[in-house]
């Protein structure tokens, strides 16, 4: 996904997807449960960096690029770092996830936690979401005492990943286009925010194929001459879900934030994906890639406690 412009970062007009969900609608937090959102603090100014979910009263998952540069400092608190001029990482303040919210300009007593850990998905590749494994894994401090999402292969399932069974869709506060600018809220106490979406958004989302998007993949790479940069990048099917074909998309800012299937008898939705890379937001014939949470349900289990529920689906 794409950084925001805090990071002082040009941003490339084919960028990873980190935004904010493109051509979305209006969504309901309660049909999202942990949904959140990953914040960063200077002083009084609130960032919104990335997407997450709430996947225990303890733990929340997000994408391991969104903390890369992050650290943990005297044990207990995590700060995130940023580049400045020379590329060299300075710091920039705590980060924080505020949970549940419909719109980020009002938040509410018990939704707002500091961040005290971090677990990077050991195979990750740092400043390289596209090679996968690009998962994290967020301890907050503190107990979230609402809903929390429920991840395919732990403590979820779902009926079936083929259409016409399945739904999918994908939540966020990114942006709404490549060209789109951030929000900007400011609260009576002199707290100000800043945003690519203050309204939680939603889009649907066809599933691609596996052997279809590793083809499409390859096809735009080679469209946008990025051969060297992405030399060797692919699509694992067993580990990522592609989804989109361009006009609905997840963007900037929606990074680490869930993709998930609803027509499982009622039940709710589970989390199937969580977003991580793209070309671009929106464009046509231009699937976003997901990391596949079931793939991965036997490391978050080992690293937050969580009691599985259910046994993995094969891939």
């Amino acid at each position: 996904m794409r950084r925001s412009a805090r990071w002082g970062l040009a941003l490339a007009t084919l960028a990873l997807a980190t935004a904010c969900v493109v051509a979305g609608r209006d969504a309901d937090p309660a049909d999202w449960p942990g949904i959140a959102s990953m914040q960063s603090v200077s002083g009084r100014d609130f960032y919104h960096e990335c997407g997450a979910t709430m996947i225990s009263q303890s733990w929340a998952l997000t994408a391991a690029h969104c903390v890369e540069t992050a650290r943990i400092e005297g044990g207990r608190r995590a700060i995130q770092y940023v580049p400045d001029a020379d590329g060299q990482l300075v710091r920039f303040g705590p980060m924080i996830v505020t949970i549940g919210a419909g719109d980020l300009r009002r938040v509410t007593k018990g939704t707002v936690f500091p961040v005290k850990g971090i677990t990077v998905h050991p195979g990750y590749t740092r400043g390289h979401p596209e090679r996968g494994n690009d998962l994290a894994l967020l301890h907050i401090d503190g107990a979230w005492t609402g809903p929390v999402a429920r991840l395919d292969g732990l403590t979820g399932s779902v009926d079936s990943f083929d259409p016409p069974y399945m739904e999918l869709m994908v939540a966020g506060y990114g942006k709404t286009g490549e060209q789109a600018t951030s929000q900007e809220a400011a609260s009576r106490s002199g707290r100000h925010l800043t945003a690519p979406m203050m309204v939680l958004q939603q889009a649907d989302l066809p599933k691609i194929g596996g052997e279809a998007c590793k083809a499409r993949i390859a096809e735009l790479i080679t469209q946008y001459g990025l051969q060297d940069d992405y030399a060797g990048v692919s699509v694992t099917p067993d580990t990522q879900i592609c989804a989109g074909a361009g006009y609905a998309d997840s963007c900037q800012g929606d990074s680490g934030g869930p993709l998930a299937q609803w027509g499982n008898g009622g039940a709710g939705p589970v989390q199937v994906g969580v977003v991580s890379w793209g070309l671009g937001c929106g464009r046509q014939d231009s699937p976003g890639v997901y990391m596949r949470v079931s793939a991965y349900a036997g490391w978050i289990a080992r690293e937050t406690g969580i009691t599985p529920t259910v046994t993995p689906a094969a891939p």
